[in-house]
């Protein structure tokens, strides 16, 4: 009878020895595969976003507002170009001027341009 217990406990042990190790392995992995899929939904809205801001903004706004050419190097739209120009004013200046939701480029997150 005490071979069978001992039998059983060494069993056990190699059970334990390999089995948690590859059960945190797959629970590691399953959590990564939900993390990813995650980050890939949250790329293809901010780039669904971004093409449609691109889309409604084919006049830069320092032309459309007829803004001097030498006012440009100041302006944080033309600074940061490649962002809508309420986007980039946020992130220059810590803050949304008063004019920007009223203007038709003015699209945050979830609203579309018309």
């Amino acid at each position: 009878m005490d071979g069978v217990l001992e039998t059983l406990v060494i069993i056990g042990m190699f059970v334990l020895r390999l089995g948690v190790p590859f059960l945190i392995v797959l629970a590691v992995g399953y959590l990564l595969r939900r993390l990813d899929t995650r980050w890939e939904a949250e790329a293809q809205a901010e780039a669904q976003m971004r093409r449609e801001m691109e889309a409604s903004q084919q006049v830069p706004c320092w032309e459309e507002k007829g803004c001097p050419p030498e006012d440009y190097t100041l302006c944080p739209g033309y600074q940061y170009s490649h962002l809508p120009c309420w986007l980039a004013r946020l992130r220059a200046q810590s803050r949304l001027p008063a004019d920007c939701p009223d203007c038709p480029r003015y699209a945050p997150r979830g609203k579309v341009p018309a």
